[in-house]
């Protein structure tokens, strides 16, 4: 585990070497000797970066690796979402790292989940190439306002990807899942932790059912660019939520929706609800109507049925 604040000499110095400084200048300014700037720099290369170094200019970075804590940082500390990063290279789940923690405005992030999680308990396959991440968040909406961060958080990926929303926390792209959204609370009831976890699959392998944007793309793509867009899009569309301005944002989620006009089964708590979907209702709920019925659901697994002809109706996730 590698963990970073804004203040840390270390992300301080990685800093300089981005722009470019000799080791001379570093030893001075910040106290070391020659050999620990030697060790950062070589431990830098072993993560993926690549250095140029001439006599009398010094280092200075010339390539960075596909992902590191050093990229996420200066991303992250941008921002007065995140004070500190934990990165790891293999980790049960960034959820369940951040609900140890505790604490808000701290950004988890790992090359891999051994226990990746969805909604109700389902696994979410974690394979190294995506994106894992979760953000802690203090509560500054009312507690009722709370499920509005789930689509909030998915609206902001989508416009950040170029995808479509399936209600009520995927993002699809070609009819296929392409990130999820767990959305937790830990803490006291009266001052809880918000926890906002975020899968994207971008060079990773996917379950059936599941893409990547590499499928998407025919290439491999840059995870740190990837995290940046999706970074930037959430803090715009989290601040906009807490400004109160949840019903220009759900209407956007409309917009964006692949699931509106769509027949689709909802299942929870054992029962089974079925109609068209026609709406988003002021809180968040998915509004359905079945022949002159209208029925409202605040959570649920929402499938879609696609009949076939001859062939009875079929659901797909």
């Amino acid at each position: 585990m590698y963990r970073l604040t804004a203040n840390d000499r270390r992300f301080r110095i990685f800093l300089e070497l981005k722009r470019g400084i000799s080791g001379e200048e570093i030893a001075r300014k910040y106290g070391l000797s020659r050999t620990a700037i030697w060790k950062f720099v070589r431990r830098l290369e072993e993560m993926g970066y690549v250095f140029e170094s001439r006599r009398g200019v010094g280092y200075r970075i010339v390539h960075s690796p596909d992902l590191s804590v050093f990229e996420i940082a200066s991303v992250c500390f941008k921002s007065d979402l995140v004070e500190e990063v934990f990165y790891y290279e293999e980790v049960d789940s960034t959820n369940q790292r951040a609900r140890e923690v505790g604490k808000p405005k701290r950004l988890f992030i790992a090359e891999r989940q051994t226990r990746g999680r969805g909604r109700y308990g389902r696994v979410w396959v974690s394979d190294p190439g995506g994106l894992y991440f979760s953000i802690t968040l203090p509560r500054e909406i009312p507690l009722e306002d709370l499920p509005k961060i789930t689509l909030t958080s998915g609206l902001a990926v989508a416009r950040a990807l170029n995808a479509r929303l399936k209600w009520p926390n995927d993002v699809m792209m070609m009819g296929r899942k392409l990130c999820g959204i767990l959305c937790e609370i830990s803490g006291e009831i009266e001052n809880p932790l918000v926890i906002v976890g975020i899968g994207i699959n971008v060079n990773n392998k996917t379950p059936e059912g599941g893409i990547s944007l590499r499928e998407v793309e025919g290439k491999e793509l840059r995870r740190i660019d990837v995290f940046r867009s999706v970074f930037e899009s959430f803090e715009v569309y989290y601040k906009r939520l807490i400004k109160r301005e949840w019903e220009e944002i759900r209407k956007e989620w409309i917009e964006n929706s692949d699931t509106i006009g769509k027949r689709v089964v909802v299942r929870v708590a054992g029962k089974e609800y079925r109609g068209i979907a026609v709406d988003l209702d002021e809180d968040g709920g998915l509004i359905l109507k079945e022949d002159e019925k209208t029925i409202r659901i605040f959570s649920g697994g929402c499938f879609y049925v696609t009949p076939s002809a001859g062939l009875k109706p079929r659901l797909s996730q």
